[in-house]
C-alpha cells in the first residue's frame, strides 16, 4: 500500500467571494516520495466562471506549479512537503485542506482522483461510473478512522431513509443533477428535506451535489434543501465532512 497526500487547487473571482472553481489536485506520495500536480485544460469553463480572468495568465500560472512540485533536474533531491508549499497561496488561489490515504499500488490514484475533484474537466466517456466515485468517497471518508454505521435509518414513521454513508453523527447523501431535468427532482427535494428536518437530533445532514450549470430550478432544490441541511458541491462537501467527524 502507498500512503499518499493530497490537496485541490480552488480559484476565487476575488478574495472575499465564497464561490470557487476546482481548477488544479496536488499529490505526493510519501511512500515513494512522486509528486503530481494536474490541472484543467477546458478554460471555457472558466471563462465563464471569471470573465475578466486573464485566461493566459492562469495557464501560465498553472504550469509554473506543475514545474516547482513535479520532480526535475533542478529539484530532485529538495525535501518537499505539501503543508509548507501551500502555505503562500492564500488569495484567488487556495489549496484545500490536505487529505490523507492509503491506495493500493497498482491503484492509477492520480487520474482516479484527478476525475472526481475535476469532474467536469472530462468528456462524460472518460468519468468515474458513479460506482467508482462512491468507493473513493468512502475511502477518503475513511482516512479518520471514524466508525461508518448502516446507511440505511428509520423515520418519524418507521419508514426507511437510506443515506449513501453515515459515518459518526455524520449522515450523507448524494445527488447528482447532471444530464437531469431539475425541476422534476423538486419533489425528492422536499421528501429528503423533511426527513432532514425529522432526523436532525439524530444527525448532522449532509446533502452534496454535483453541479455544472446554474439553471433556476437548481437553484429551488438547493433552496429546499439549504433550509434543514448542510449542502455543499461534492468537492467542497468533502472537505467539510471530514472537518466534521475528525
Amino acid at each position: 500500500m502507498y500512503q499518499i497526500e493530497y490537496t485541490a487547487l480552488k480559484y476565487y473571482n476575488n478574495v472575499i467571494s465564497e464561490e470557487c472553481l476546482y481548477i488544479g489536485i496536488l499529490f505526493h506520495n510519501l511512500t515513494t516520495g512522486e509528486r503530481n500536480f494536474r490541472y484543467i485544460s477546458n478554460f471555457k469553463r472558466f471563462q465563464v466562471f471569471d470573465d475578466e480572468a486573464d485566461v493566459n495568465f492562469v495557464k501560465l500560472y498553472l504550469a509554473g506549479i506543475k514545474q516547482q512540485v513535479e520532480k526535475n533536474i533542478f529539484n530532485y533531491n529538495d525535501p518537499f512537503s505539501i503543508a509548507e508549499f501551500i502555505r503562500i497561496y492564500v488569495n484567488e488561489f487556495r489549496f484545500s485542506d490536505i487529505t490523507t490515504i492509503k491506495v493500493a499500488e497498482d491503484e492509477n490514484y492520480v487520474d482516479n482522483l484527478t476525475k472526481m475533484y475535476l469532474k467536469f474537466d472530462f468528456n462524460k466517456s472518460k468519468r468515474l461510473s458513479q460506482s467508482e466515485e462512491k468507493r473513493y468517497i468512502r475511502k477518503i471518508l475513511s482516512s479518520t478512522n471514524a466508525e461508518f454505521s448502516i446507511p440505511k435509518v428509520s423515520g418519524m414513521y418507521d419508514e426507511n431513509v437510506s443515506f449513501d454513508y453515515i459515518i459518526g453523527n455524520v449522515a450523507i447523501k448524494l445527488f447528482s443533477f447532471k444530464e437531469k431535468n431539475a425541476a422534476k427532482l423538486i419533489p425528492t427535494a422536499k421528501q429528503w428535506a423533511f426527513s432532514a428536518e425529522e432526523l436532525k437530533d439524530r444527525y448532522k445532514i449532509v446533502f452534496l451535489y454535483d453541479n455544472d450549470d446554474d439553471s433556476p430550478p437548481l437553484k429551488i432544490v438547493l433552496q429546499i434543501l439549504k433550509k434543514h441541511a448542510a449542502v455543499y458541491p461534492l468537492q467542497e462537501g468533502l472537505n467539510y465532512v471530514l472537518r466534521e467527524i475528525s
